[in-house]
């Protein structure tokens, strides 16, 4: 009778092994499962604008107001906000914002004036006030303060007026001119 109790504790014992054996095989088997599904997925985070901001139009050969203001606002403050460390990456921010016909005299204007704000040790940041947009002309008038330094000590602050002038091709806005203005014109 003893001998009956001990194989029957012994078939007992295999037999909760070898369940904890199949339900460990499941687990692994569902884990490798989902991280097969979640590796495949896309992610994608989804963000929502606090407020609701001015909608932009345009079209295959026009700008709306607005959205000429805007692309005034960034090209001025690439275009201007330039320090002999950011040199290449503004250059490569005016390819992409410049029409194809105007990139080399645009790239060009931005190496110049990076070559001479290094050998003096110079930056500049431009900081918008007005900006006023012609969607019939696709022209935009840019208002505001330049200001410099040389190393680290301020230099000027200067009131400065930008023009510019864009093309819309099927759809897409490029830069083709970018011109400072005397005062009062």
């Amino acid at each position: 009778m003893r001998r009956e109790l001990l194989e029957a504790e012994h078939r007992r014992v295999r037999d909760g092994r070898a369940a904890l054996a199949v339900l460990l095989g499941l687990s692994l088997l569902a884990n490798l499962g989902l991280s097969l599904g979640l590796a495949s997925v896309e992610r994608m985070a989804v963000l929502v604008p606090a407020v609701a901001g001015p909608s932009w139009e345009v079209g295959t050969s026009r700008a709306g107001v607005r959205y000429l203001e805007d692309m005034g606002r960034t090209v001025a403050v690439t275009l201007l906000t330039l320090t002999p460390e950011n040199s290449e990456h503004v250059r490569e921010a005016a390819a992409r914002l410049s029409h194809a016909s105007a990139r080399g005299a645009i790239g060009a204007w931005v190496a110049a004036e990076a070559g001479r704000m290094e050998r003096r040790d110079l930056a500049t940041a431009f900081y918008p006030e007005r900006i006023e947009a012609d969607a019939g002309r696709l022209t935009v008038t840019v208002t505001g303060e330049l200001a410099a330094w040389i190393g680290r000590e301020p230099v000027s602050r200067e009131r400065k007026r930008y023009r510019m002038a864009f093309r819309v091709d099927a759809g897409r806005i490029g830069l083709l001119r970018f011109e400072e203005l005397e005062d009062g014109k």
